[in-house]
């Protein structure tokens, strides 16, 4: 019987450590960790920044070269045309170099059920592979079903957390 008390101490003494170096391993990723994000509406900006403070990551705001229209409707007509002719705006260069974190947090408004286009063309114009990805969304009605199957499928290399 004292065997078993032996063994069992010493496998929650190894589940500790093994789940303490796992977290351990964790923060460290997560102070190496970069806050992307685009926002039409200032909704995905504020959940942005509340993820900023809660890990003390750096901050980087998507913006595209020719600023989407203000009214909302608009706004839908250019995105749907934008898919349609399969385009994805330019966006304004960034003088951050995405492969120096360990962690990107990857935030977007859903779109017709996926990722707003400034973002997909930020995913394909930096290689993310190898990278641990935290998305989060904001929406004012889709589910994020769709907007995680398409990171899946954007960011294929990549860990999605």
């Amino acid at each position: 019987m004292d065997k078993d008390v032996v063994n069992t101490s010493k496998s929650a003494v190894q589940s500790s450590e093994s789940l303490e170096s796992n977290q351990n391993q964790e923060t460290e990723d997560l102070r190496k960790s970069l806050i992307v994000y685009y926002s039409l509406t200032e909704n995905t900006k504020a959940v942005a920044e509340e993820i900023q403070k809660q890990v003390n990551g750096e901050l980087m705001r998507i913006e595209t070269v020719e600023p989407y229209p203000e009214v909302y409707d608009e706004v839908l007509d250019v995105v749907e045309a934008q898919r349609k002719a399969g385009e994805l705006p330019t966006i304004v260069k960034q003088d951050v170099d995405l492969s120096a974190y360990d962690s990107i947090f990857l935030g977007t408004p859903i779109w017709f059920g996926e990722p707003a286009l400034p973002v997909e063309k930020l995913i394909s114009e930096n290689r993310l592979a190898e990278k641990r990805v935290y998305p989060f969304f904001t929406s004012g009605s889709s589910s994020i079903n769709e907007s995680m199957e398409r990171y899946r499928e954007l960011l294929d290399q990549s860990t999605l957390s």
